[in-house]
């Protein structure tokens, strides 16, 4: 994405925190909360184990609705998001670990935020992680979008740079690796996802590599 990209979803995440009233506390231990970002625009949050599109077409049924089209239902699926005019569902598979569940059901809130006018259900596969099934050049940016919303929306920046100072505080240094490990399990994030997101804020020291 272009830095106007990263800006425009910077400023996307920044008005889902007003729509609440709040904003991110850095003093505050733990996870940031998807819940209260769910019930703002109406959303549900399903988790079915071993998620596919069959699984998805039969909890629709269960509910009284039937989508005109679910695709492959034998295919295996992360996330799915499901929108009518008064709810959307968003699914994710209770097969997989906590942090993986939260950063897809993330990225679907981002397709609903950033995306609904768009898209109508759309799909996470299952063997890769936070991609949706792509059908051109915009889908592709979609994701993109999608995935840098999850990440500014999980792990605050504010966030992560308080807890480095409060880690350098104590311990007299912030190597990155370590400080990844702790904000993973306050935040409940991945291990890769907050390595990737301190190294994209260039947060932390960083070893030099070895020659």
């Amino acid at each position: 994405m272009t830095p106007v990209d990263v800006l425009a979803i910077r400023a996307a995440v920044s008005s889902v925190w007003t729509r609440l009233g709040i904003h991110p506390d850095i003093d505050r231990r733990g996870p940031v909360l998807l819940a209260p970002f769910m019930d703002t625009y109406n959303l549900i949050d399903v988790a079915l184990p071993g998620l596919s599109r069959a699984a998805v077409f039969d909890h629709l049924q269960a509910k009284g609705i039937t989508p005109a089209d679910v695709g492959d239902e034998d295919e295996d699926l992360a996330g799915f998001l499901f929108t009518t005019p008064g709810v959307g569902l968003i699914f994710v598979n209770a097969s997989d670990p906590i942090p993986r569940q939260r950063f897809t059901a993330a990225h679907e809130l981002a397709h609903y935020v950033l995306h609904r006018d768009a898209m109508g259900g759309r799909v996470t596969k299952a063997d890769t992680p936070a991609q949706i099934e792509l059908t051109d050049e915009q889908s592709d940016l979609h994701e993109r979008q999608a995935n840098r919303f999850a990440v500014e929306l999980l792990m605050p920046d504010d966030v992560c740079r308080a807890r480095a100072e409060a880690f350098r505080s104590a311990y007299g240094i912030c190597p990155r690796g370590p400080l990844a490990y702790q904000l993973a399990a306050d935040l409940l994030v991945s291990r890769e996802g907050m390595r990737y997101r301190l190294n994209q804020l260039e947060v932390g020291d960083e070893p030099e590599p070895r020659s």
